[in-house]
């Protein structure tokens, strides 16, 4: 009975570890300065009542449309801030803006801006311009 207990035990352990040495080979990414990631914002984004966000990022230079009353924006990104100004064609406004650059699913790439925003005569930020990629 003991040597069947062991073999059983021994079975188990290497089946374990058979199964496991796979698993812990995921994708792999050079480490990064300046919060661990990189800082490619390019692409659409969702954000939510402002609706579609396109960026275009060249370097730390980034230009984008939104949804929202014929909205663009463009800035800079410096450490994990994007931060610019923005206008909108059918309103007339215009104004100044701050994303801060977040990941909150394995990526190298930012998933998540979170977002404040004002009017060029106003000095207090909205907050809630908060985009998911």
């Amino acid at each position: 009975m003991k040597f069947k207990f062991s073999t059983i035990v021994s079975v188990c352990i290497f089946f374990t570890l058979i199964v496991s040495i796979p698993a812990q080979k995921g994708q792999q990414y050079e480490a990064r300065p300046e919060g661990g990631f990189t800082k490619k914002v390019s692409g659409v984004w969702d954000c939510g009542n402002f609706g579609k966000l396109t960026l275009k990022q060249t370097g730390i230079s980034v230009t984008g449309v939104y949804d929202s009353n014929g909205g663009s924006l463009r800035g800079t990104i410096t450490g994990n801030t994007f931060s610019g100004v923005w206008s909108e064609s059918e309103t007339g406004d215009s104004g100044a803006f701050e994303f801060e650059l977040a990941i909150k699913r394995m990526t190298p790439d930012p998933t998540h801006l979170t977002g404040k925003w004002n009017h060029t005569n106003d000095r207090n930020w909205q907050t809630g311009w908060d985009c998911v990629k």
